[in-house]
């Protein structure tokens, strides 16, 4: 809006005319007093990579200690800086501070010529308050004067100075740098704070960083941004997290959920303080799952449990703040991160790790990272400076130059604990808070939300990524540093199926005429299950072993009372067992039934039962999702199973669909193929790596075989067992003892492997110990005839090309050929290691594992290897059944999918939807096959309403229910998850 001109106001067409010049300031006074002049390592030039920690914190304090008011208000001009290596000639009244230990790099005879004209000459270690007291000492200054406030502050002055100077050399104007002013503001600061003029000196002070400031900016004219992310553990003591409050300055927390709340028990008071600063604007946290677990190789469920644990932490201690970027500590990356982030509210995310592992670089700041289904997270890629290592302050004007020039938007980030810090890091946030002379301080938050959103995208391969999770077992002396993934996924697996079991008996009742849901029973129900699940995603093992084995013997009992219905009235009950499958895998599974008759014939789903040590044992074939019914006692009518399906000859164990052959030399697995193939498909042995002679050089151990024993042969089960020994050739010592049982049952195309050892060779294991794991260990080696055959890995359950030499994965691997595909399973092992092109090694004992034990399998020609894998660590569940067989016939599903490519990893009860829509089902399902999947979930009895779900309960739309089923669309790879409900 404009306003008319008043009669004063000069005419728009009067000529403009130049301003007169300014008044140039009155030149700087002539000082007397002493010339301070510190010689340090590579004055003005970047750092060579040699520079020590013990180096560089010597030249810090060199550099600033003359920068101490009281000091500069004796000198009669700035402190300089030079090179040790070339220093110019000592004079009268000067004071030469040389880093600690390279008065030898000084050039000869320059300490006598020092002496003879009366220059001072002095070391500087790492103690600058010692430093500063002895030059305080040799330029006559009173001492008492060092302890009035804000000599801190000219310190840090210092130290920007000496940032800005190799700055702007870095960026190629030496000559930006405006000495005069810089002294004449810096002097009448320091002659202000000796006449004890606080406000005065404040205020020069100030203006002495604005000319730092100026001269930055002459370089690079808009903000630069320093990141500064302080970590926090559960581990740290209490105050960790409030002693970084102070001074004001952005500052970003990396902190799991548990580290938050283990902070928030020590020190209560730190919570408002924290959750004022974020306000504030000077505080982030970022984090996202509750602890740093191992997530690329637990089950999926586990890691969800992760984030929405950690979700629920902070928002209990961050005034229900949700954490927006995602990032970690610990090693941790892989490319399911942009996708899991997403699905519980994450807008950002950090790409390093700070523990060791391999992860993709990039050069520049920020990309969009994408995972396999589409979901991004704007990311930071930028590796941070160790703000705890001295050696990173002399580096940092240079990395600084380096993004200024490279980047849009200049970016720095610093990482350290909250105590030690470096000296130069505490000097550089003292001097922020005068002015953002290098960089403009900001927040990992404030960072995403100043600078633009990157248009490029970056979707790195499973390859990119490797852990350093067995190396980090092996040196803290986890005793199950690799067992306990195995220990992990089976009971995970078995908790999931009390979820299912629970949510059928609850579906399957509430079902009934008139039936009524108590919220209250479900609620406490709920919280048995996520009670032995937080036992069981904190590693407290035999806590939730037991849990879940009365939670598992709860539901089962309930789902079949539940399905069982009036069965007791029928006069033709017989005695029996109710078989569930909690997998929506249709599949034939070997149980045991407790008092079963010895003579148990084929009948309905049995395939095939047999008499055993641990009892009857049995093979039944469950529908997916689904229930059998099995009886107790064998029905005289019915004949005997067929002869042949299962059988042992010499050391070949056989089924209708595979041949194990073992080898009588090495005792290990001759080969493995399917019925009627001439070729074996694959070979096992046990072996031992870290052997050697006397010039260390490697030596491969040889498996030696002992005895061979059929144990049983049929009708359900054909069992062998062969004992070896792992000899070390180059001393003819046994290492270990290895006893592997073998297992094949009636109508399954599954070899079962346990492999035991005994008898570890003291020596080899204290080798072991101190040695790599990766070179040093007891393995399950594979081994297969063709050199090209595909190599690929389930990761997120998809089966992945590889060429790694240590693909990590817990589920499978799948070795393919143009006609063939066998599956190793693994049960939960993660860690392997290729040998050539044609062996695989499934590590079993490395570092100071103490299990020896261990399970396996090779399944043939499965398309889905997930679904191999989790019929590996899930059973069947068997309930014992007075009244049989229900009224549902002997067997049926309760639900199921048209599709063989999405995985569904979890059912769960609720007992209110939407809308007040009543009870329904939760469904968590992950698509395989890397294709878009549209498919069909059926229930027992039509849903009314169905609607998918984000990971925090946010609506993603609504879904279409035709009869009893709800079609589903999923993208490739996608993490789905739907909500159906019923009453």
């Amino acid at each position: 809006m404009s306003t008319p001109e008043s009669e004063e106001s000069p005419g728009i067409l009067e000529p403009y005319s130049e301003p007169p010049p300014a008044e140039p300031p009155p030149p700087l006074p002539k000082r007397s007093g002493w010339r301070m002049t510190a010689q340090i390592p590579n004055a003005g030039r970047e750092p060579s990579p040699g520079l020590t920690d013990a180096e560089a914190e010597a030249s810090w304090c060199a550099v600033t200690a003359p920068w101490h008011p009281a000091l500069l208000a004796k000198s009669a001009a700035l402190p300089r800086i030079e090179s040790v290596d070339a220093p110019s000639s000592p004079a009268r009244d000067e004071v030469r501070i040389v880093v600690d230990g390279l008065m030898h790099r000084l050039p000869s005879g320059f300490a006598p010529q020092a002496a003879d004209c009366g220059a001072v000459l002095i070391e500087s270690g790492s103690d600058r308050d010692k430093t500063i007291a002895e030059l305080l000492e040799r330029v006559a200054a009173p001492s008492a004067e060092t302890q009035r406030p804000h000599a801190e502050d000219f310190l840090a002055l210092g130290l920007s100075r000496w940032l800005v100077q190799d700055l702007i050399t870095a960026m190629g104007r030496p000559e930006a740098m405006n000495e005069e002013m810089l002294a004449r503001e810096a002097f009448a600061a320091a002659d202000a704070w000796v006449a004890g003029d606080s406000e005065a000196s404040a205020s020069r002070l100030k203006a002495a960083f604005e000319v730092l400031t100026q001269a930055r900016e002459a370089v690079y004219s808009i903000d630069a941004y320093l990141i500064d992310i302080c970590l926090l553990d559960p581990a740290l003591p209490a105050g960790a997290a409030a002693s970084m409050l102070e001074p004001p300055v952005p500052v970003t927390f990396l902190a799991s959920a548990q580290a938050i709340e283990a902070q928030a028990k020590l020190d209560p008071d730190v919570v408002p303080k924290l959750g004022q600063a974020i306000t504030d604007g000077l505080v982030d946290v970022i984090g996202g799952t509750y602890s740093e677990a191992e997530d690329p190789l637990l089950p999926v469920e586990s890691t969800l449990w992760q984030f929405r644990k950690g979700a629920e932490v902070y928002r209990d201690n961050l005034d229900e703040r949700n954490v927006e970027t995602y990032a970690r500590r610990r090693s941790g990356l892989w490319p399911q991160v942009p996708q899991l982030s997403r699905k519980f509210g994450h807008r950002f995310a950090v790409h390093f790790a700070l523990d060791g592992g391999r992860f993709p670089v990039r050069r520049e700041p920020k990309r969009l990272w994408e995972s396999p289904e589409g979901s991004t997270l704007e990311t930071l890629f930028r590796l941070p400076i160790a703000a705890d290592r001295p050696s990173q302050g002399p580096l940092f004007p240079w990395k600084l130059a380096a993004t200024m020039r490279a980047d849009h938007a200049a970016t720095v980030t610093l990482i350290h604990w909250p105590a030690p810090t470096a000296g130069w890091y505490r000097d550089l946030r003292r001097a922020s808070t005068h002015s953002p002379v290098l960089a403009r301080w900001v927040t990992l938050d404030d960072y995403f939300q100043r600078t633009d959103r990157p248009y490029e995208s970056f979707r790195p391969e499973p390859d990119d990524y490797g852990s350093p999770y067995l190396a980090q077992a092996a040196a803290s002396r986890e005793p199950a540093g690799i067992s306990r993934f195995s220990t992990h996924h089976r009971l995970r697996a078995r908790l999931e199926a009390v979820h299912w079991m629970r949510t059928m008996s609850r579906a399957v009742s509430a079902s009934q005429p008139d039936a009524v849901v108590d919220a209250e029973a479900v609620r406490l129900e709920q919280r048995a299950i996520e009670d032995a699940e937080a036992l069981l995603e904190t590693r407290r093992f035999e806590e939730a072993a037991s849990a879940i084995d009365a939670l598992e013997s709860e539901w089962s009992q309930a789902l079949a009372r539940s399905m069982n219905g009036s069965a007791e009235a029928k006069p033709d009950a017989r005695p029996g067992f109710l078989v569930f499958n909690p997998l929506a895998v249709a599949r034939k599974v070997a149980v045991i039934l407790p008092g079963a008759s010895p003579d148990l014939r084929p009948e309905g789903p049995l395939v095939a039962a047999q008499l055993t040590d641990e009892g009857v044992v049995a093979v039944v074939d469950l529908p997916a999702f689904g229930f059998a019914w099995v009886p107790r006692d064998t029905d005289p009518e019915r004949p005997a199973a067929e002869a042949g399906q299962v059988s042992a000859n010499g050391r070949v164990l056989k089924n209708e669909k595979i041949e194990v052959e073992f080898d009588k030399d090495t005792g290990g697995i001759r080969g493995i193929m399917a019925h009627g193939e001439s070729t074996a498909r694959l070979g096992q042995q046990v072996v031992a790596t870290g052997l050697g002679t006397g010039n260390d050089r490697a030596v491969a151990s040889r498996m030696k075989g002992e005895s061979f024993e059929v144990e049983f042969a049929g009708p359900a089960l054909v069992q062998a067992v062969s004992k070896s020994a792992i000899v070390d050739p180059s001393s003819g010592t046994t290492v270990a003892k290895v006893e592997q049982r073998c297992r094949l049952w009636a109508g399954r195309s599954v070899v079962e492997l346990d492999v035991k050892l005994s008898d570890v060779d003291a020596d080899w294991a204290a080798r072991a110990v101190k040695g790599d794991p990766w070179s040093n260990h007891l393995a399950c080696r594979w081994a297969w005839p063709d050199s090209s055959s595909m190599i690929r890995r389930l990761t997120f359950l998809s089966p992945e090309t590889t060429d790694s030499e240590r693909p990590e994965t817990p589920d499978a691997v799948d070795i393919s050929t143009r006609r063939q595909r066998t599956a190793v399973v693994f049960g939960g092992l993660p860690y392997h290691k290729k040998v050539g092109q044609r062996m695989l090694d499934t590590i079993l004992v490395a570092g100071s594992e103490q299990a020896r034990e261990f399970r396996l399998a090779v399944v043939l020609d499965d398309d889905h290897p997930h679904r191999s894998a989790a019929n590996f660590v899930t059973p069947a569940v068997v309930v014992p059944s007075d009244f049989g067989p229900p009224p549902a016939g002997d067997r049926g599903w309760l639900m199921k999918i048209d599709s063989q490519a999405p995985a569904v990893i979890h059912v769960g009860f609720t007992p209110e939807t939407y809308d007040s829509r009543g009870w329904g089902i939760d469904v968590h399902l992950v698509e395989t096959v890397g294709y878009h999947a549209r498919c069909r979930l059926q229930f027992f009895r039509p849903p009314t309403w169905a609607r998918q779900y984000d990971l925090q309960g946010e609506s993603q739309g609504d879904l279409s229910v035709e009869n009893d089923a709800v079609w589903l669309d999923l993208m490739a790879g996608e993490l789905y998850r739907v909500v159906v409900a019923f009453g």
